[in-house]
């Protein structure tokens, strides 16, 4: 009888394996609780518990129709690579912290309550658009932009292409008028 106890109790570890996620527990359970939650598809949690997507992640207003909008990532949830697009224009959010280090194709953050782009992806594969928030300055904008560059603002800030040159490199076109 006592076999049989330790052998049901141990069924769902594996040698090297996370006990927590076994038990159901834990962070990288909360993670992926989330992102299936918000339907991000094709995605990997990493050992350091950063999210990878091998695809688009869709966060915007208009596909999260069941979810409400939110001003934040969850503080779990950190983005690494997203090999897609990646939108979350049209909520609340008034930070990016958690969001993805690079993208390769779109980042859209529009229409949102930011007032800092800190949390933005360092690399934007295609073409990023920061408009339509309170922006105040571009600090923490991508480093590199491979498509066009969006940032009429909300708040009467107007940035000037020469603001945007001097911290990115743009590949496409600048608008921010």
């Amino acid at each position: 009888m006592r076999a049989k106890l330790v052998q049901q109790t141990y069924r769902g570890f594996t040698r090297g394996g996370d006990p927590a996620a076994a038990m159901g527990v834990g962070t990288r359970v909360k993670i992926g609780e989330w992102l299936d939650l918000m339907s991000v598809y094709g995605y990997t949690v990493n050992d350091d518990l950063t999210v990878d997507v091998d695809g688009d992640v869709f966060l915007d207003a208009g596909n999260v129709i069941i979810n409400p909008r939110f001003s934040r990532f969850p503080g779990y949830v950190r983005f690494g690579s997203i090999k897609g697009d990646f939108y979350c224009d049209g909520n609340d959010m008034v930070s990016l912290e958690g969001g993805p280090r690079m993208v390769g194709g779109d980042f859209y953050c529009g229409h949102n309550e930011l007032t800092s782009l800190k949390g933005c992806p360092k690399r934007v594969g295609n073409d990023f658009s920061c408009s339509h928030n309170e922006l105040t300055s571009l600090e923490g904008c991508p480093r590199t932009v491979g498509g066009n560059f969006y940032c009429r603002t909300g708040n009467g800030k107007k940035f000037t292409e020469k603001e945007v040159e001097m911290v990115c490199r743009v590949a496409g076109a600048i608008f921010c008028k």
